[in-house]
């Protein structure tokens, strides 16, 4: 009992030492402990945990192994050592780890998300749905069900992801990722009214959802609801001025509508952000050559063949602006060259 006092005091003067930021001398005050509790798994367990704060997993794995081969069952020093070997990227170790550490406790569940997570990253789809089926048993989190929705719409099963957002949704009705992910999925489906009520959720709830936004003005463009397409994507540029594809979509949509003078202004604004953006460069060379300002649209093309020399596109159409200048030789030259590229 004497010695449980004596470590609950020294783990709590190590955690003042790393409340003043002091986490070399918490290892040290630790260190030199170590003669009366070499045979404590919880100190063995806590110094490693301080090793791998300190992002020294070797270390962190030499007391972790010294705790695991005095009492071999333990769920805490498992679930220590898969962070260690997670952090050394041994994934098939870490997952070991951290599989008998839940088998050992079932209250330890939480541990299943990494589980999950880890599988997800290195795309092992279907066991990483397993893991995180294992953890819904125990607690239906939001962001579980939104993962594994995620990782059935990868492969292919729509009708499992979507029974796993309508679950998500009713958990927290007015998650932004939730919602949003809703949206997508009703856009993948070309049902624009459903996935436009979802995107409008989003931006109602967060209104600086810069994403939401995004896929609002897209859906509605989608749905050739133009006026509202505007107004959504006005909102993309106004929460970010250096948002150039919002810009862009202003420009194609103004485009759309025959408003060619805020097509050209919303163009020039994307090549202002970016100039190497060649959509943009050859959408308002187009705009210049149909309104018949050969020179600028000459001008436009050429700046984008400096950051876009392969594109077939830039010549095929400086070719086409040649032509209408009468300008047969050069045209024929640029048309040479974009058949070329396409070739290659």
């Amino acid at each position: 009992m004497a010695d449980d006092i004596h470590l609950i005091d020294i783990i709590e003067r190590t955690k003042e030492l790393i409340g003043e930021e002091s986490l070399e001398d918490a290892i040290s005050f630790l260190e030199r402990q170590l003669p009366d509790f070499e045979n404590t798994p919880r100190f063995l367990n806590y110094l490693g945990q301080l090793y791998l704060k300190k992002d020294d997993p070797n270390s962190a794995l030499n007391y972790l192994n010294r705790s695991l081969e005095i009492k071999s069952e333990n769920s805490e020093t498992l679930d220590n050592i898969g962070d260690a070997f997670y952090y050394l990227k041994n994934w098939e170790q870490a997952i070991i780890s951290w599989k008998k550490a839940c088998e050992l406790d079932e209250k330890r569940f939480e541990i299943w998300e990494k589980v999950g997570n880890l599988y997800y990253d290195i795309g092992e789809y279907p066991k990483a749905i397993q893991a995180f089926l294992k953890y819904l048993d125990y607690d239906e989190k939001l962001e579980i069900f939104s993962i594994v929705a995620t990782i059935y719409s990868k492969m292919g099963n729509d009708i499992e992801s979507w029974n796993n957002l309508m679950k998500a949704e009713k958990i927290d009705p007015d998650n932004e990722q939730v919602l949003q992910q809703i949206g997508q999925t009703y856009l993948e489906l070309d049902n624009f009214d459903r996935a436009i009520y979802y995107f409008r959720k989003v931006t109602k709830v967060n209104t600086e959802n810069l994403s939401g936004w995004f896929q609002l003005g897209f859906t509605y463009e989608m749905n050739q609801e133009y006026v509202q397409s505007l107004e959504a994507f006005t909102k993309v540029v106004e929460i970010d001025p250096d948002n150039v594809l919002g810009y862009h979509h202003l420009a194609s949509i103004y485009a759309s509508i025959a408003n060619i003078e805020e097509a050209m202004k919303n163009y020039e604004e994307c090549l202002t952000i970016d100039p190497s953006f060649v959509e943009a460069s050859i959408s308002l060379a187009s705009l210049r050559w149909a309104s018949k300002e050969y020179d600028m649209a000459l001008t436009l093309l050429e700046d984008a063949k400096r950051f876009n020399s392969l594109d077939s596109r830039i010549f095929q159409l400086m070719g086409d602006v040649q032509e209408d200048m009468g300008d047969l030789d050069k045209a024929e030259e640029n048309w040479k060259k974009a058949s070329e590229l396409e070739e290659g």
